[in-house]
C-alpha cells in the first residue's frame, strides 16, 4: 500500500468542481503541470490532461520517466482521429464531458486513486536468472560469453554516466542487441530506458566512456563501455577489455546539494555524527569524512533524513572504508531498514532520477 497523486489540469478541475480538498491532489495549469509531473511524478500517479493535438508525445514523455499510472485525456466531444484501442493499450483513458455526467467522472477518479494505491509497487528488473560462469575476469572469451547470456535473457543492463563534471550522473537501463564486427568486437545497445539518453548523451557527452552493470542473484558485474557511435536510439561501443567485481546492485543517485541526504550515526563510545551523503540507493549510502570512527563490517544505528523532511530510522552496515588522504576518508554502509522504509528511498531515488534527467534536459536546450 502506498500513496499516489492525482495531477489535473486546472481547467478540468473547475469543470469538474474540484477543489484538490477531495483527495491528494495537485491542480495546475498545464505547462506548469506537466513540468511538475515529469520532475516530481512517482510511477503510480495519475494524470488527467485535457485533449490537446500533441498529447501522444506528451504521452511517451511521462512513460519515459517511469510513471505507469493511468493517464486520462478528458475531452469535451472532440472529435478523436486516433487509435483508441492503442492508446488503451498504454494506459491512457478518454473521457467525454459531453457523455458522462461529472459526479460519475469524480467517483471514477476516487475508484481510480484507491485502486492505484492498493497497488505493490515493483523496481524494474534488471537481473540475470541465473549465475554468470565466471566473476571478474579479463579473458576475451570468458567476456564475449558473459554477453551472449545477457543478450540470450534479454535481460536488462544498468548505465551510468557523467555528462560533465558540473552535472550529476544519470543512470538508466538499456539492453545489448548485437554483437558486431568480424570477431564481434563491438556491442549495439538498445531499447535505453528513459528512451531519450541516447539524443542527450550525443549531444552533451561525445564518446565519453560509459559504466555498466549487470547484476545476478550471487554477484554484481561491472565494465567500462567506449562508444564508438550513436546512430538513432541506439549506441556502439567496443567490447569490454575486463569485467570486475562490484557492489552496485540498485539504481544510485546523487542528492540535489541545495536539498541534500543526510545520515546521521551514533558510533561506539561517541556522540551522534551527521554526514551530507555522496550518493544513495535502496542498498545503501556512501559519504565521505575527515571522521575516523565508523568502522568496517559493523552494524550501527542511523536516521537517514530525506528531503521533504522525512526520516527513517534503523541500522546500516559499513562495508566500505577507504582512505582518501589522512584527513579524509570514504565509506558505504549497506542499509538495514524494513520494506516500507525502503519503499520510501526507492520512491526518492525515483524522483531524484528524473530532476536529474530534468537538469540535463535543461543544460542541452
Amino acid at each position: 500500500m502506498g500513496n499516489c497523486t492525482l495531477w489535473i489540469a486546472g481547467e478540468i478541475a473547475k469543470d469538474l468542481g474540484l477543489s484538490g480538498q477531495e483527495f491528494p491532489s495537485r491542480i495546475l495549469g498545464v505547462k506548469q503541470l506537466l513540468y511538475e509531473v515529469l520532475k516530481d511524478g512517482q510511477s503510480r500517479d495519475i494524470i488527467m490532461l485535457p485533449f490537446f493535438r500533441n498529447y501522444g508525445e506528451v504521452v511517451g514523455h511521462i512513460r519515459d520517466r517511469g510513471i505507469v499510472g493511468p493517464i486520462i485525456i478528458y475531452t469535451q466531444g472532440e472529435t478523436l482521429f486516433m487509435n483508441i484501442s492503442d492508446m488503451a493499450s498504454q494506459g491512457v483513458l478518454f473521457m467525454d464531458a459531453s457523455r458522462f455526467g461529472k459526479p460519475m467522472m469524480v467517483g471514477f477518479l476516487t475508484f481510480l486513486r484507491l485502486s492505484q494505491e492498493a497497488i505493490t509497487p515493483e523496481v524494474e528488473p534488471v537481473q540475470l536468472p541465473q549465475r554468470l560462469p565466471s566473476k571478474a575476469t579479463r579473458d576475451v572469451d570468458e567476456i564475449k560469453d558473459m554477453i551472449r547470456q545477457v543478450m540470450r535473457h534479454r535481460a536488462r543492463l544498468l548505465v551510468t554516466c557523467q555528462f560533465r563534471e558540473d552535472l550529476p550522473t544519470l543512470s538508466v537501463t538499456c539492453e545489448v542487441i548485437q554483437m558486431v564486427g568480424e570477431v564481434e568486437t563491438k556491442l549495439v545497445l538498445d531499447k535505453f530506458n528513459p528512451r531519450e539518453f541516447v539524443g542527450l548523451y550525443h549531444a552533451m557527452a561525445k564518446g565519453k566512456p560509459l559504466m555498466a552493470y549487470m547484476t545476478t542473484d550471487e554477484d554484481s558485474l561491472g565494465f567500462e563501455l567506449r562508444v564508438v557511435h550513436t546512430v538513432m536510439d541506439k549506441i556502439t561501443a567496443l567490447l569490454p577489455v575486463s569485467i570486475f567485481d562490484n557492489k552496485r546492485r540498485f539504481f544510485r543517485v546523487e542528492p540535489d546539494v541545495k536539498d541534500p541526504v543526510t545520515v546521521h550515526i551514533l558510533p561506539e563510545n561517541s556522540s551522534t555524527k551527521s554526514f551530507a551523503v555522496r550518493d544513495v540507493s535502496e542498498g545503501g549510502i556512501g559519504f565521505s569524512t575527515p571522521f575516523a570512527g565508523v568502522n568496517l563490517h559493523t552494524v550501527y544505528p542511523v536516521a537517514l533524513a530525506l528531503p521533504g523532511g522525512k526520516v527513517i530510522l534503523g541500522n546500516a552496515n559499513t562495508v566500505v572504508k577507504e582512505a582518501l588522504r589522512a584527513d579524509l576518508f570514504t565509506y558505504g554502509m549497506t542499509l538495514i531498514f524494513n520494506e516500507t522504509d525502503l519503499i520510501s528511498v526507492r520512491q526518492y531515488v525515483y524522483k531524484r532520477q528524473a530532476g536529474i534527467l530534468a537538469a540535463i534536459r535543461n543544460q542541452n536546450l
